[in-house]
């Protein structure tokens, strides 16, 4: 390499020059990286211009900078951005000096040179940097594989193939009352008085097992505890079933061979099945008592394949026959090959949830139709009464045939107009209804008897299906639940237009009374299940949608439920519960 010749201008400034190019690098702010940093670009900038550069040089300064970012926890990121940057600085300083006063050479040449010199300090910056962080790394591990050693329960030693003890873990030191710093080193047969107990002649109740070092170049002694070992597992065991059994949802895990081996009491609830009668048991007997298919079971799908599931709902029929709505996730644990050896499934119960809100979403239809319903309904039968009564002043026996027309065709829509009135509040503020005790027997006869004709006209089979006699008295508006009564079946009768067959059945249950309406008509799909109680909602051509809404009204007045179970093509089922009073 030759020396440059630089005046003494650019030699003031060079620096200037030098600061300036880090301070663009951002390598001045950092405390850590700026010195080491600025010191080598001083001395590589001095070594090209004087001519006195080798490819070989070092400078120790940068070298000690790979040890520094690798001790300081610097990421690779980091080292090739300082790479970059170096480079960066050198040709900047190199191109102002040629700028500015000019290079006596070849500024290529100058610029070969610099490469050459930074590229042995970089290769050395990287080289040790590499060599810290592997330290650091190995470092890591055997701090954090000494953590995990030192929680388990069993003891560990190891020791090399002169019998010196290179390790013990914390059980191993708590079980022969010794301190670690006092034993490493020692040879591992004259570490204690006595075989077999520890230093103060306590027994030490574990067996062993020594396993030779893969290298050949020592081995390790495990102790499994035998005493406390069974007292450690039924504590422990008792624990667990004391969390599961404290979740708010049911628990159920099956083995790689389908057996139940965890079903908690919530699952217990769920499912009507006590835990007695399932657990160690198969799991196919679990889906017979859910009268559930394998394919269906979300649980069973993640024990076949490994696949997990979050929050999917199902809607699952327990062994007393009740159907509840459930929002199931599955994880699967698996061993070390990928076999599942484990699927977990958790069920949370979302039927009492959906039901409120769906109670909340009724009500703030109500209320706003509360609200339109006060402000119109004066307004429009004030003119329907004028004109009624104007209708009801013409003459029976006028002898103009369009009088007589008029008012035997427009009274009875104004009537029809009126009770549509009359259903809209019953929906929007429904009145109270006057609570006494009464028959429910004489009240299904007294359908039985209105609506017996309308059976025969439509070729309908009714059968009826009495309770004996109910477990308490039940207090009911009777004219408002034979209303309800009504307008269910005429929504069975439309449903049946070639005819059927219709079941009303009063059933005694234990808290209330259940009265079902099954016919065998079309049915209906879930998306008209779901809306079926909504005002103004219907599938009829002249049907104004209100019927089944002042229904639910009524029932909510007697503190009651109605509910509709159907399927597409099977027919429909209607069933009102009633409390005892």
């Amino acid at each position: 390499m030759s020396q440059i010749e630089l005046n003494g201008f650019v030699r003031d400034q060079l620096e200037v020059m030098i600061d300036h190019a880090a301070q663009q690098e951002e390598f001045a702010r950092s405390s850590l990286l700026a010195a080491p940093i600025r010191e080598f670009t001083r001395w590589l900038i001095e070594r090209i211009f004087a001519g006195t550069g080798s490819a070989l040089d070092l400078h120790p300064a940068y070298a000690e900078l790979g040890d520094l970012m690798g001790d300081h926890g610097c990421v690779l990121e980091d080292v090739k951005e300082v790479l970059d940057g170096m480079r960066r600085i050198i040709f900047g300083v190199v191109r102002e000096v040629d700028r500015i006063g000019g290079l006596v050479g070849d500024a290529y040449d100058t610029m070969d040179s610099a490469l050459q010199l930074l590229g042995v300090n970089n290769s050395e910056l990287l080289e040790r940097y590499v060599t810290i962080r592997e330290r650091k790394m190995e470092e890591t591990h055997l701090q954090n594989l000494e953590i995990v050693l030192d929680s388990i329960p069993n003891s560990i030693l190891t020791y090399d193939e002169n019998g010196l003890l290179t390790y013990a873990n914390r059980t191993a030191c708590e079980l022969m009352e010794v301190d670690k710093d006092d034993i490493i080193g020692h040879r591992f047969d004259n570490l204690l008085p006595f075989p077999g107990y520890s230093l103060s002649g306590k027994k030490i109740w574990v067996t062993q097992e020594a396993i030779p070092l893969s290298d050949g170049r020592g081995s390790i002694l495990i102790g499994y505890p035998i005493v406390r070992e069974l007292e450690f597992y039924r504590i422990l065991q008792a624990q667990t079933e004391f969390i599961f059994n404290a979740m708010t949802e049911g628990l159920v895990i099956l083995d790689k061979d389908n057996i139940i081996t965890t079903f908690n009491s919530r699952a217990e609830q769920l499912f009507d099945i006590p835990r007695s009668e399932i657990i160690n048991r198969s799991g196919s007997l679990f889906l017979e008592k859910l009268q559930m298919d394998d394919h269906l079971s979300l649980l069973h799908e993640t024990l076949a394949t490994g696949n997990p599931f979050t929050d999917i709902q199902q809607t699952v029929r327990s062994s007393d026959g009740v159907e509840r709505i459930l929002k199931t996730s599955t994880r699967s644990l698996k061993g070390e090959d990928g076999e599942v050896l484990f699927a977990i499934g958790m069920f949370e119960d979302l039927t009492d949830r959906l039901f409120l809100e769906e109670q909340v979403r009724r009500a703030e239809k109500f209320s706003v139709l509360g609200k339109f319903a006060a402000g119109i309904a004066h307004e429009i039968r004030n003119p329907l009464t004028t004109a009624k009564g104007f209708l009801q002043l013409l003459p029976k026996d006028s002898p103009d045939p369009k009088i007589r027309q008029l008012k035997e065709v427009v009274i009875p829509e104004i009537d029809r107009a009126n009770e549509i009135i009359t259903d809209f509040l019953m929906i929007a503020k429904p009145s109270a209804p006057k609570l006494k005790i009464d028959s429910l027997h004489v009240l299904i006869d007294d359908l039985v008897a209105l609506i017996q004709p309308q059976a025969i006209m439509q070729n309908v089979e009714l059968s009826v299906i009495q309770a004996q006699s109910l477990s308490g008295a039940v207090a009911i508006d009777r004219d408002q639940l034979l209303q309800v009564f009504l307008n269910v079946t005429n929504n069975a009768f439309d449903a049946m237009s070639e005819g059927g067959r219709l079941e009303v059945e009063l059933q005694n249950c234990i808290s209330h009374v259940a009265v079902h309406f099954r016919d065998t008509g079309v049915g209906m799909d879930k998306e008209v299940i779901e809306r079926i109680f909504e005002p103004f909602y219907t599938r009829k051509a002249n049907g104004t949608g209100l019927g089944l809404a002042v229904s639910h009204r009524i029932i909510e007045g007697h503190n009651g439920t109605i509910h509709v179970t159907s399927n597409t093509g099977d027919g429909s089922t209607f069933t009102i519960q009633l409390p005892y009073s």
